[in-house]
């Protein structure tokens, strides 16, 4: 028997490391080493006891041989359903992983060389696996809680070899030692069931998972415990051996399960490299071209100049920046072209793109990329903005002419480099696409996927073509506006040196200017009087002293030229005692800015310079830049002057806004002027003009004008705020006769107005303020004082014009709206009407005049093809805001929710374009919910004069519908008779009471409610029609009367006891096709 004890044993160890199995596979070595140790200690108590109990053995081992053949049987058929039962979760679990880890590996491969549609089949397979995982992890979550309850099994294990330790020591009988084992071995069954019983009770999932196996242990433990009751003897050897096992049978378990972890932590880095491919991958790529703000968005790539025509130095090489040109050499410099990536979140680096033509040849020995960005332009047209990246390219350092050159034009079948065969022919040059390429997870097992754009990249040798003409601002003030000596000192009248621009003749040699008319090579033309850069005539430019004076380049001059400088114009400070060309020079000293050559692509095309001396004086500076090949865009420079001086005077800021009122009018605010703003200083003003600045501009939005911009607003002045239209004057003069048009004394409001009618609300952004500022100068260009309007559109808000009239609305802002019939047809469903001007005020401004701007939604309450909708009322020409219901909606009961609407049209620049439409919309208002209403179901009726009818009256009792009055306390026109509600005067408003049903309902009592299953029986009503009057000669045979209800005898078996009040019920149609339930009480029924 004591077989059967150690069997207990072993099931028990076992069942300990078959739960630790499913815990996660990292802590399965802890798991084991807990165990390991549990065992070691067993064996070390049982080791103890040995001594004890041998003195026993010899009195036990009679009784342990005619037992032996019975534990055999029973320790075999223990121990083989206990690893069987272990075995086969095992078994169950490593085959549901291994299917698992088969479909990932599916899917992984399939993943490899998907297109997009088939990553959305792959997407589903993950979803699928997941679910498995999860499946997975139930059963190893219920054996996780199976582990819980053996711990406490290995507790009460424990407890009860305590409990048996003193009963060993004073063992010395057979019976007794028999009782030990017997015992011990109850209280470690005990403990198995009260575990599985626990486990049941906590897990029934993982029960109904796990039936079989612990069906199976139960009954081995309760084959168990029949041995038991038999046990005699106790075989501390056979003990030892079954500790051997476990231990033995843990190792396997250990390795066995160790091999599943790393088969699931493969199986986990998979899964995350296919989550990054699915979530990060690039899987569509394209060449974006279009218009932007910043430019052009363009495909043809220039990386290379043209060769330098001339060797020199542009600059004094003395100064930073200068630049040394060669003569046939080229200068390498940077290119950009956006690229639009699929998904929007997609990563995108400079080392995953590379540029191929269509056999596969990248360029990345000849060009670098040099850097990807998030693209952050402002795209005007034509381009989603989402996904797109900004790629800078530029040509290795190290490239070769010649292998540049192979790899970007095409050749002929002869291998020659061919032209596309026109005038001026061109290289025709190889197209090349983005080949962009995403790889994740190298460590964990790579995923690899590249995606290619069209082909539209060009390369083309030499850069844009060379400027001719040095084109830049100062101060935002156009170089073609301000004063230069074209021919003489504006102060002294002394000659000054001519001014050249180049010949602009076919096969003009631009290397180098040569200035000598004498020689036929001249490639350069002095500047005469009128001609653009003879500005002798121009104002001075006026500066502040030591502020910075802005030197801007034109676009046309930043896209050909390559860099720039500012002198001094010294060789024309001509006065005749050489005060100016000293004052000049010592200037030259303290201002910064000067003798620096700016890079135009580093520094955008602008430099500031900074005159650190307090003498207000004249001053002339000197501008050159050169081209990509070394040629110079100006051969001589072009000039300008300013004039230093005190800053100016500020007038004022004055903030002008422009709103909507009710009924979409705009509103612009007219400001006051202060009363001493123009006082005597405006006397010695020459000219008023704006100043640029950044915020002066509104986009033209899309009209196709140059520019695609215009100015904001023009400031306009009147002497009154309520001024016409016609007396508002814009605040500008272009010389002193224009100035004395303008009377200062009406300067006494300020406001603004648009400056060509063709700009809409809409092209003004929501968010901006826009500025203009106003210079008055005097007669030496010199600014006395300045005056600033900032412009802002105020976008408007619900009209509070619009409320509900008094009590129409109940307290949660419901309209119980009573339709009128749109037709009077007799017989057939019609529909309803509605005027929402009957019930809110602000629609309606005057005898015939609208607001036309409030829409009004009512939800699900129209029907398209069988399909219900939401019905839209808006004002129309010809209905304003009448609308029309169908008849199955007016159910007198039903909320629909509303939503009211204001409509301010095209006004807003973030409504406009959008997918709702154009038009700026706010809701409001009070109105939330309607109900369509029918009137007829309000009508009360009663008798004109009740009838009285007599028990058992032979021939009944007739009374027209004349005599049923009804009253409707919302509409007074159907507060008439019955018999005129049927009329097409009341709209038909009752109809059918020719096939109307006719019920008489005895009360409870005269004026009380009808007694409950009470159907007067005395008699029956029904329908009378019209008789018409029947003559014999002059005698009425029979007289006329009108249609109405015949109440004939009914049941004759008992006379009433006393009068009997009843209520007449018809049930007729209203003329919408409703039941109209017409009920009028009190009629009396009298005993005979």
């Amino acid at each position: 028997m004591n077989k059967k004890f150690l069997s207990a044993i072993l099931f028990g160890a076992l069942m300990v490391s078959s739960t630790g199995t499913f815990v996660s596979c990292k802590d399965y070595d802890d798991d084991i080493k807990d165990l390991q140790e549990q065992i070691d200690k067993q064996k070390t108590d049982l080791s103890d006891k040995v001594t004890a109990i041998e003195s026993s053995i010899a009195s036990l081992q009679t009784a342990q041989a005619g037992l032996e053949g019975k534990i055999a049987e029973v320790k075999d058929a223990a121990e083989k359903a206990a690893l069987e039962a272990q075995k086969t979760a095992i078994a169950a679990a490593a085959e549901e992983l291994a299917g698992v880890k088969a479909e990932l590996e599916a899917a992984i491969t399939k993943l490899q060389t998907a297109t997009d549609e088939e990553i959305q089949a792959v997407k589903g397979d993950i979803t699928e696996i997941e679910a498995s995982i999860a499946e997975v992890n139930g059963k190893i979550n219920a054996l996780q809680a199976f582990q819980a309850t053996t711990e406490e099994t290995l507790a009460a294990l424990a407890d009860a070899d305590t409990k048996l330790a003193g009963t060993l020591t004073a063992l010395d009988a057979e019976v007794k030692a028999n009782k030990v084992a017997i015992g011990k071995n109850e209280a470690a069954i005990d403990a198995q069931k009260k575990a599985l019983e626990a486990y049941i009770l906590s897990n029934d999932e993982a029960v109904a998972a796990n039936k079989t196996a612990i069906e199976g242990i139960l009954v081995t433990l309760g084959e168990q415990q029949e041995i038991l009751d038999g046990l005699k003897a106790f075989d501390v050897k056979e003990t030892q051996e079954a500790i051997a096992t476990i231990k033995a049978t843990l190792e396997t378990m250990s390795t066995s399960l160790k091999g599943l972890s790393d088969q699931v932590t493969a199986i986990d880095n998979k899964l995350e490299v296919l989550s990054a491919a699915i979530y990060k991958g690039v899987t569509h790529v394209a060449l974006v071209e279009g218009n932007s703000v910043e430019g052009a968005l363009d495909t043809e790539l220039k990386l290379l100049s043209a060769e330098a025509v001339r060797t020199w130095t542009f600059g004094d090489k003395s100064w930073a920046g200068a630049i040394d040109f060669t003569k046939g050499e080229r200068t390498t410099f940077e290119d950009k072209f956006v690229i639009r990536v699929s998904p929007t979140d997609a990563v995108v680096g400079k080392d995953n793109i590379k540029l191929i033509n269509s056999t596969g040849a990248d360029l990345s020995d000849l060009v670098v990329v040099e850097d990807v960005q998030k693209y952050k332009g402002t795209l005007t047209r034509g381009i989603s903005e989402t996904g797109l990246w900004e790629v800078t390219v530029k040509m290795n350092p190290e490239y070769k002419a010649e292998d540049f050159k192979a790899a970007t034009q095409a050749k002929d079948e002869n291998g020659n480099y061919m032209t596309s065969g026109e005038a001026n022919a061109e290289p025709v040059y190889i197209a090349y696409a983005v080949s962009l390429n995403t790889t994740l997870d190298a460590e964990k097992g790579s995923y690899s996927r590249n995606v290619v754009s069209e082909y539209e990249l060009k390369f083309t040798e030499a850069a844009q073509d060379n400027v001719r003409t040095l084109g830049f601002t100062v101060n935002a003030t156009d170089v073609k506006d301000i004063h230069n000596r074209s021919e003489k000192s504006e102060e002294t009248n002394v000659n000054t040196p001519t001014e050249y621009v180049w010949k602009t003749a076919e096969g003009t040699d631009f290397s180098e200017p040569i200035f000598d008319s004498k020689n036929e090579k001249c490639n350069v033309s002095a500047v005469v009087k009128d001609a653009e850069d003879w500005r002798q005539d121009k104002p001075i430019l006026s500066v502040e002293l030591k502020k910075a004076i802005t030197v801007q380049l034109d676009e046309a001059t930043m896209k050909a030229a390559s860099a720039f400088y500012i002198v001094f114009d010294k060789d024309r400070a001509v006065s005749s005692d050489d005060s100016e060309i000293r004052a000049w020079e010592a200037a030259e000293e303290v201002t910064s800015g000067i003798k620096t050559v700016y890079s135009v692509a580093e520094t955008k095309g602008k430099a500031e310079i900074v005159i650190n001396d307090n003498s207000k004086d004249v001053y002339g500076f000197r501008v050159y830049a050169i081209n990509h090949d070394g040629s110079l865009v100006d051969p001589d420079g072009r000039a300008f002057y300013v004039l230093t001086g005190d800053p100016a005077d500020e007038i004022g800021k004055y903030n002008v806004e422009k709103t909507w009122t009710a009924n979409g009018k705009p509103e612009t605010k007219k400001v006051a002027v202060a009363a001493d703003a123009f006082g005597d200083w405006f006397k010695n003003v020459e000219t008023i003009g704006y100043v640029e600045s950044k915020v002066d501009t509104v986009a033209y939005g899309s009209l196709e004008t140059e520019g695609n911009s215009a100015k904001a607003f023009k400031i306009m002045y009147a002497a009154t705020a309520d001024a016409a239209a016609d007396a508002w004057k814009e605040l500008t003069a272009a010389d002193a006769s224009a100035v004395e048009g303008i009377d200062a004394a009406n300067i006494k409001f300020i406001t603004i107005d648009v400056v060509d009618n063709k700009v809409k609300d809409y092209w003004y952004d929501d968010d901006k303020t826009y500025s203009r500022t106003l210079e008055f100068k005097n007669g030496r260009g010199q600014v006395l004082k300045t005056l600033t309007v900032n412009f802002k559109k105020v976008l408007p808000t619900f009209p509070a014009t619009f409320q509900a009239k008094v009590n129409q609305l109940t307290a949660d802002g419901t309209l119980n709206a009573f339709m009128i019939p749109a037709t009077a047809t007799v017989g057939n469903p019609i529909n309803g009407t509605k005027d929402l001007a009957d019930s809110f005020n602000g629609l309606k401004l005057g005898e015939d005049s609208y607001d036309e701007h409030f829409i009004f939604t009512f939800a699900a309450a129209s029907k398209v093809n069988d399909e219900v909708k939401d019905l839209e009322v808006s004002y129309n020409a010809i209905n304003k805001y009448e609308f029309t219901v169908a008849n199955k909606f007016i159910d007198n009961e039903k909320l629909h929710a509303v939503t009211v609407s204001y409509n301010f049209g095209e006004i807003s620049s973030k409504a406009y374009g959008t997918k709702d439409g154009s038009d700026y919309k706010v809701k409001g208002g009070e109105f939330k919910n309607i109900i369509f209403s029918c009137l007829a179901d309000i009508n009360d009726y009663k008798w004109v004069t009740a009838p009285v009818l007599t028990y058992e009256d032979s021939d009944g009792t007739r009374t027209s519908f004349s005599n049923i009055k009804s009253i409707n306390e919302r509409d007074g026109k159907y507060s008439t008779t019955l018999d005129q509600l049927i009329t097409t005067a009341k709209d038909n408003m009752i109809q059918g009471l020719d096939k109307a049903t006719y019920e008489l309902w005895s009360q409870v009592a005269k004026g009380g409610a009808i007694k409950e299953g009470s159907k007067n029986e005395y008699f029956i009503p029904s329908y009378a029609k019209e008789v018409t009057e029947v003559k014999d000669g002059d005698k009425v045979t029979t007289p006329a009367q009108p249609a109405g209800i015949l109440f004939s005898k009914g049941s004759s078996k008992q006379n009433p006891e006393a009068i009997v009040y009843s209520t007449l019920i018809i049930k007729a149609k209203d003329y919408f096709g409703h039941e109209a339930v017409i009920k009028i009480s009190d009629l009396e029924v009298k005993k005979r």
